[in-house]
């Protein structure tokens, strides 16, 4: 199941939205979660490096940088953060999300099936879901999921993340789910999280903590010694 994200990574520049593309894998007890748009970097980056010795932009700068497995391993989610903005991969392990979902009687159709209403808070964000019982499959995009049908749109009351279904397919021929066993720094989420506030707070000290020198300069070629910020909008909150 392809879906389109439109999300907001500044919140004072409201109509300045990223994109990206991204696909729901079904096995028979494991599901994955990821970017088309940064596999498909990934991939052309891999061969590019053969011949460069340089780095070349990501034009796809909306494209996130998480796969995310439910139920692996059995009984749990494990969230993957590979190659991300951090300058590392790391990853953790978390409960299955329990969501409290009231499902209303409001319909309408998206992608030719007839889809119900529901809503749900979860992680300081208040959510509105469409799904379709033609579909019985209790999954969605990222980690939303628990009703009686695939999510088919979800978004948050203020419209900062939008995910919407947008293709589907059933693979011809069956494929094995991949997991990468790539070097991670296994962390805890809240650890996770203090790392990625760190980074967008103070990228300059952040980087520099690493190893790599970074220098900020203003509009008039000066060098700034205060914090540089980055915009931060997380998906979840808390």
């Amino acid at each position: 199941y392809t879906y389109k994200l439109i999300y907001l990574k500044d919140t004072l520049k409201f109509n300045e939205k990223s994109e990206d593309i991204q696909v729901l894998l079904l096995g028979k007890n494991i599901s994955k979660y990821y970017s088309q748009y940064a596999l498909d970097y990934n991939s052309f980056l891999k061969n590019y490096l053969k011949t460069h010795d340089n780095y070349p932009n990501n034009p796809n700068k909306g494209a996130w940088t998480y796969e995310l497995f439910k139920n692996y391993p059995l009984g749990k989610s494990t969230v993957a953060d590979i190659a991300s903005m951090l300058s590392g991969n790391f990853i953790y392990e978390e409960d299955p999300a329990i969501f409290n979902w009231k499902i209303s009687s409001e319909t309408q159709k998206i992608l030719s099936y007839s889809c119900q209403k529901a809503y749900m808070s979860f992680r300081g964000r208040n959510y509105e879901a469409w799904f379709t019982r033609e579909i019985p499959i209790f999954n969605g995009p990222w980690k939303f999921g628990g009703l009686p049908g695939l999510i088919m749109k979800i978004s948050d009351s203020k419209n900062n993340f939008i995910f919407e279904c947008i293709g589907m397919e059933i693979l011809k021929e069956k494929e094995p789910i991949k997991f990468y066993k790539i070097p991670y720094s296994k962390v805890k989420k809240g650890e996770l999280d203090k790392l990625y506030r760190r980074f967008h707070n103070d990228f300059k000290t952040y980087q520099n903590m690493l190893g790599i020198k970074v220098e900020i300069r203003s509009a008039k070629n000066k060098p700034q010694n205060s914090a540089f910020k980055i915009p931060y909008n997380p998906i979840e909150l808390e």
